[in-house]
């Protein structure tokens, strides 16, 4: 595709009326399409590096159908900017149900060695998640995008 769309491409993207193709990153793609796109996104990423980040691209890529370029910037940050570990999650239950409100109770240890536990009532189980992880480390946050994908099939199915 980045050397010669027209192999991939049945028409220009000017006959519909587009200035240009987009690649389109997913499972199929390969280093240098993921090099490209970085390069777009202003980060010139070689050698070791460059496969460090191929290799975690290619995971993400097996989990979702495509991988947008905010999943690219989540995984810079995360694979040379790691964040600090302050707080980490041990245990999560979630109670839902039709006729009950849904509940989240979080455990989660925090960087002094202790242990924090909090139950939170949402309008949803992943907003009662939130409510409960929020009482514990003091962060509000908001939930941006939210989405569940079925990696197989079946009752056992991974998502």
């Amino acid at each position: 595709m980045l050397k010669h769309a027209s192999t991939f491409e049945i028409m220009t993207p000017d006959s519909v009326g587009l200035t240009q193709s987009s690649l389109v990153l997913g499972k199929h793609s390969g280093r240098h399409a993921l090099k490209s796109r970085l390069g777009e996104l202003g980060y010139n990423i070689e050698g070791d590096a460059l496969n460090q980040v191929f290799a975690r691209f290619k995971d993400l890529a097996d989990a979702k159908k495509t991988v947008t370029d905010a999943d690219l910037e989540a995984l810079i940050a995360d694979e040379f900017h790691g964040p600090e570990e302050i707080f980490s999650l041990v245990d999560i239950q979630v109670t839902c149900g039709t006729m009950g409100m849904p509940t989240a109770t979080v455990k989660m240890h925090g960087a002094d060695g202790q242990e924090y536990i909090h139950a939170a009532v949402g309008a949803g189980p992943v907003d009662a998640s939130y409510k409960a992880v929020d009482a514990i480390v003091h962060a509000p946050n908001v939930l941006i995008e939210y989405s569940v994908h079925s990696v197989t099939a079946g009752i056992d199915a991974l998502g």
